[in-house]
């Protein structure tokens, strides 16, 4: 080839037998491709490289799509990098020269035409800016490397969502679950820990950064945030707020579709339009967040959790007669309501 077109990483996890898996699962049945599949997945997220490119989309996605100075993206990936040391994340090599390997990346990022300048008057100064249309191809970057930060970004959520001063230990556990509930289509999660190791993980982690304290002075202990996570632990929210907002999307254009009497079959095509829609009014902040995959499976979960729920009263059961679709119609719209304003809620 007369042409650079980048690195090729090639990376082997643990070898599989599928004799000896199948042997050492033999209660799972017709269901043990998928613990295979699940099990494939996982092993393919802890060899996964955590590139320049993954590591500048994760910084300008999350802290400067509004965009930002050279000094600032330089700082902002050096968290995210403390945060691959502080995990052991596998890193490509070449961010073993961090300030170089985001310089380069920029370059490349410029040339490509996914990052626009503004330089000042004497030309002292450069300030790079994201184009829009190329937040796609970010994003793909982004999500390469998501894996890794996902309960780190449920409990940042958490934290950052509270009305309250103190956030407490039990609202935690409780946005962590539904958090974890809400988006079981969207990753596939590591069940060696139990919840709970899942969430003090990233509660010591953001201890030790300064970003919350301890609170214990009341009846239910809690965190509390400091002018330090105020400022630097949305970076982790980020990460997931554009599936938030994918979902709330959904919810809100199923609302309105079942009160206006809508086609189920144009359900998609109005949830694209609703989130072009809310995006130029500002009421959603990632473009992003815009994805008919994300659609199909926020319907998906929602049609299972939220509208089939609680299935036919003990007298319809016993009169042997199905439920009354109209009947529980306004029932299940409101478990939808609550659901869309929980999403909202979390996502500001």
């Amino acid at each position: 080839m007369k042409r650079k077109f980048g690195k090729i990483y090639i990376r082997f996890g643990e070898p599989v037998s599928l004799t000896d898996f199948v042997t050492s699962h033999p209660e799972e049945g017709s269901s043990g491709h998928k613990l295979l599949a699940f099990h494939l997945i996982r092993s393919i997220n802890s060899v996964t490289l955590a590139t320049p490119f993954a590591l500048m989309a994760t910084a300008i996605l999350t802290r400067h799509r509004r965009g930002f100075h050279v000094t600032e993206l330089t700082e902002t990936t050096e968290m995210i990098l403390n945060f691959f040391k502080t995990y052991h994340i596998p890193m490509a090599s070449t961010l073993s020269a961090h300030e170089n390997a985001v310089r380069e990346s920029l370059a490349e990022l410029v040339s490509g035409g996914v990052i626009n300048t503004l330089e000042n008057v004497d030309g002292s100064e450069t300030f790079y800016y994201l184009s829009e249309d190329k937040i796609p191809e970010l994003s793909y970057y982004k999500h390469s490397i998501i894996h890794y930060f996902v309960s780190h970004a449920f409990v940042a959520l958490s934290l950052l969502a509270g009305k309250e001063e103190i956030t407490t230990t039990g609202q935690i556990e409780s946005d962590y679950d539904f958090l974890k509930r809400t988006f079981r289509y969207e990753f596939i999660y590591d069940e060696r820990q139990d919840d709970g190791a899942k969430i003090e993980a990233p509660l010591a982690y953001f201890m030790e950064a300064a970003f919350i304290v301890k609170d214990e002075n009341r009846e239910a202990s809690g965190y509390r945030l400091t002018k330090l996570g105020f400022d630097l632990l949305p970076l982790w929210a980020d990460l997931i707020k554009p599936f938030l907002e994918s979902y709330w999307i959904a919810a809100r254009t199923m609302l309105q579709d079942e009160r206006k009497r809508k086609k189920r079959s144009d359900t998609l095509k109005n949830m694209v339009y609703m989130g072009h829609r809310f995006n130029k009014q500002g009421v959603i902040n990632h473009i992003e967040a815009v994805n008919p995959l994300n659609f199909k499976n926020a319907v998906r979960l929602i049609n299972t959790d939220i509208l089939s729920e609680g299935g036919p009263s003990k007298a319809d059961a016993q009169q042997g007669h199905a439920v009354n679709a109209q009947k529980r119609a306004p029932e299940m719209m409101e478990r939808l309501s609550h659901f869309s304003q929980r999403l909202h809620t979390l996502s500001q």
